[in-house]
């Protein structure tokens, strides 16, 4: 499915380091929710920003491994809804693991899929 090698290709693009393979499958006034900024993420200029954080933060930990579960797509027209669980692991100097839920909201625009909005949440260990 092509909303599928999309979500796939921006994990792959971000674990080899290449932002511009990432901003290539967003629309333009993407917003993200990433799990670790609080903050809205709104624009090209501030996803510029983010992005240089997130590769700095990246390299300086050690090998990123992930995995991405089964997706749940809905399809309406041009509009799609794609949710769910991508697992990682950052080997040492500075290891770090977990799981996330992760929805997507895509655009089909000239007959090509782009998300919309990406949001990223830490899956609970259980009951606060």
């Amino acid at each position: 499915m092509a909303i599928e090698g999309l979500i796939r290709s921006i994990y792959e693009a971000f674990a080899e380091g290449q932002v511009d393979r990432i901003e290539e499958a967003l629309v333009s006034d993407c917003t993200v929710w990433d799990v670790f900024t609080p903050r809205l993420i709104r624009g090209r200029e501030e996803r510029a920003r983010f992005h240089a954080m997130d590769q700095e933060q990246m390299l300086s930990r050690g090998s990123l491994s992930w995995r991405l579960g089964e997706l749940l797509v809905d399809v309406w027209g041009d509009v799609a809804v794609a949710r769910y669980i991508l697992d990682f692991e950052y080997l040492p100097p500075r290891p770090f693991a977990g799981s996330v839920r992760v929805t997507d909201v895509l655009r089909r625009l000239d007959g090509r899929w782009l998300i919309a909005h990406h949001h990223e949440g830490l899956v609970p260990a259980g009951p606060p």
